[in-house]
C-alpha cells in the first residue's frame, strides 16, 4: 500500500521531464549566444586595432605560443619518465621517429 502514492508522483515527473527534442532547442540557444558573443568581441575597438596591426597580432600570438610552451613544460615535469633528461631525450626521439613515419606516409 505504501507504493501506490509514489506511482502518480513518478508518472507526473516522467510527463514533465523534457525529452530529447528539448536538447535541440538548448543547442540552438547556445549557438545563438556564442554568435552574439563573437559579434560583440569582434566589434570592440581593441580587437579591431589588434587585427589591423600585424605587429600587435604577432606579439599576441608569440605571447600565446610562449605561454603554451611553458604549460607543456610544467605538465611534462609531472610525468615521471620524462622528468629526467635522459628519459626526455628518449621520449623525444621516439616522438620524432613517429612524426617522421607519419610524414613519410602522407608524402606517398
Amino acid at each position: 500500500m505504501a507504493d501506490t502514492p509514489d506511482q502518480p508522483e513518478q508518472a507526473d515527473r516522467e510527463r514533465t521531464r523534457p525529452g530529447p527534442d528539448a536538447l535541440y532547442g538548448v543547442r540552438d540557444v547556445t549557438e545563438d549566444t556564442a554568435q552574439k558573443l563573437v559579434r560583440a568581441i569582434e566589434g570592440s575597438h581593441p580587437v579591431r586595432a589588434i587585427r589591423g596591426s600585424q605587429v600587435a597580432t604577432a606579439v599576441v600570438g608569440t605571447i600565446g605560443f610562449a605561454l603554451f610552451l611553458v604549460g607543456i613544460e610544467k605538465a611534462a615535469a609531472d610525468v615521471p619518465i620524462i622528468e629526467n633528461g635522459w628519459g626526455a631525450m628518449i621520449v623525444g626521439l621516439i616522438l620524432l621517429a613517429v612524426a617522421g613515419v607519419l610524414i613519410r606516409r602522407f608524402m606517398e
